[in-house]
């Protein structure tokens, strides 16, 4: 039975691939590059199998459908005592001619992805790799040469297209092209589709961004139906220099100007791997001319609205012609060195970010800022990037709003800073709390004073008592009044700005803004106090203390008793 494996959802991608895609989890740890290599026994077992034509279309929006794709087993294989069915050969039409085995461009090509997959991977014949195909002359020529190695190493491919229905006609052309290609290479073919304007815009990111995530999204699935070992993507040195350059002016942290990693954890047992990274696009050009592949030329590859290609086609060229033509080599050894001093820099804050981290929940933590404080500000500012995409699995917020966090440490409590239009970040005296917004409901019901009332996941009950049944407890959830000094109309609503009331104990009033600082109520929990009131005066922050107006007396004939349960 093939091995289940977690599919993260859209929101958890979002962290990884938001603005960066190619950051590692700071709250795991490296991948070990034979990671893979835990379920090779039963992969091995398995490929002794009579192997199930299953080529599966994924659908985002709607059910899988299955298609069946046989793989094209030369019929001369049937005299080895082998299983066929195991056994990959490349189509006679795709098939490496005596001229190409002598051109030593090609032949140095497949042999440093060669030493890749099998010394750096190691990769080798119970491995299952899905390619990330879009039809480009990237993933083309990654697809040719995998096809290639998978003949001489007898590994398992899968091809994975993604349609992001976002150029009308040709986005389906692609499609097609893909899926007919695949099948000229006999291999297996997977395809999903996707709305990513209307996830861009629900999500409030850009285009781009939404692209990436659903297509990565795909790819977990893809991976999951596949039992695949690996990913691989077609990024090249030019993919992961424009990548540091989009980082660099949006206002990265160190890992954001890695550039893009030769491999990646993508999800449990799988590894993101980018067989190509070391190549130049041009050197994929002059490969894909010699074995004579077929590709699509995206159009939104040419508009300069999108970041990507104004870094492409208008920041590079004028780098190479200006300054230095050996532009893209300089910044990839660059990025080496800045992925070096990253990792020194993770392993730091992922041994003292627990001393900081406190009061960690689905929904929210908190910085201890006299511990935070002891740190160099960079660290500060690495630590707040590892600890927002390791509980929150969201994009790192920018520099620019680092500084602004950091600002909050010398600012008066109740400060806040809105990080995301989902996550804000406040001043609570000796913390920062990090927190997803919720929407305040606001409470302003009518009640009598005798009965039973529910309110935010709360029982609140109002009864008369007799003396002898007046029990005095240090429980804030059951206090008793003076039945005669309450109305028979009460009110209870959010507390708001200006409220003031006399506190069981206390002499004059004050604020309940400052009553709930004095109790160290916290910033989250304060925004749900609820009041009991009059007309005109607050008589219980409920859960929380009583007015000295309405407390029980020596002359107090009749006793009202409130509690607050849970529902």
């Amino acid at each position: 039975m093939a091995k289940k494996k977690k599919i993260l959802s859209d929101e958890e991608l979002l962290a990884l691939l938001a603005e960066n895609p190619d950051r590692e989890k700071p709250n795991e740890p490296q991948p070990n590059i034979d990671s893979p290599q835990k379920n090779k026994k039963e992969s091995k077992k398995k490929s002794n199998e009579v192997s199930k034509k299953n080529t599966t279309s994924i659908l985002l929006d709607k059910p899988s459908t299955i298609e069946d794709k046989s793989k094209k087993v030369s019929k001369q294989l049937k005299k080895h005592k082998i299983d066929v069915l195991t056994i990959y050969r490349l189509p006679k039409s795709k098939s490496v001619t005596n001229i190409q085995k002598n051109n030593q461009t090609f032949l140095k090509f497949v042999q440093k992805v060669e030493h890749f997959l099998i010394n750096d991977m190691l990769i080798d014949g119970a491995s299952k790799i899905v390619l990330a195909v879009s039809g480009g002359v990237d993933s083309m020529t990654l697809l040719d040469v995998m096809a290639i190695l998978a003949e001489k190493y007898q590994f398992k491919l899968a091809v994975a297209h993604f349609n992001h229905n976002l150029r009308g006609a040709d986005s389906n052309k692609d499609l097609d092209f893909v899926k007919n290609e695949a099948k000229n290479y006999g291999i297996p073919f997977y395809f999903a589709s996707g709305k990513v304007k209307k996830y861009a815009e629900k999500n409030s990111i850009s285009i781009e961004t939404a692209a990436r995530v659903l297509r990565y999204n795909f790819f977990e699935r893809v991976s999951r139906n596949f039992n695949a070992d690996f990913v691989a993507t077609a990024h090249t040195a030019n993919d992961s220099v424009e990548t540091f350059f989009i980082n660099l002016f949006r206002g990265s942290g160190l890992t954001g100007l890695c550039g893009i990693p030769f491999r990646r954890q993508l999800i449990k047992d799988v590894l993101l791997i980018r067989p190509l990274i070391d190549f130049k696009k041009n050197e994929l050009i002059e490969y894909a001319n010699i074995r004579n592949i077929k590709w699509r030329e995206d159009n939104s590859n040419s508009l300069l609205e999108y970041t990507r290609n104004k870094v492409r086609l208008d920041l590079i060229p004028k780098l190479e012609n200006d300054f230095n033509p050996s532009i893209i080599d300089v910044i990839n050894r660059t990025t080496r060195l800045i992925q070096s001093a990253d990792r020194i820099i993770h392993n730091y804050v992922k041994k003292h970010l627990p001393d900081i981290i406190e009061n960690v929940s689905s929904d929210s933590f908190c910085f201890n800022i006299p511990i935070l404080s002891t740190f160099d500000k960079f660290v500060q500012g690495e630590m707040m990037q590892t600890a927002f995409l390791k509980y929150f699995r969201l994009s790192p917020p920018s520099l620019a709003k680092i500084d602004r966090i950091l600002d909050l440490i010398d600012s008066e409590t109740g400060a806040f800073f809105e990080i995301t239009k989902s996550i804000t970040v406040a001043k609570d005296r000796n913390h920062l709390v990090f927190f997803r917004n919720f929407e305040k409901k606001e409470i302003n019901l009518i009640i009598n004073k005798i009965g039973t009332y529910t309110i935010n996941g709360y029982k609140i009950n109002l009864q008369e008592v007799n003396k002898r049944q007046v029990k005095l407890s240090n429980s804030p959830n059951e206090e008793y009044l003076d039945f005669d000094l309450v109305p028979s109309l009460l009110y209870i609503r959010n507390w708001k700005d200006g409220d003031s009331f006399q506190p069981l104990g206390m002499q004059g009033t004050v604020k309940i803004s400052d009553f709930l600082t004095n109790q160290k109520i916290s910033f989250l929990e304060r925004s749900k106090i609820l009041v009991l009131c009059s007309k005109n005066d607050i008589i219980w922050v409920i859960g929380k203390r009583i007015s000295e107006k309405y407390k029980i007396k020596e002359d107090t004939k009749r006793f009202l008793k409130i509690e607050l349960n849970n529902m």
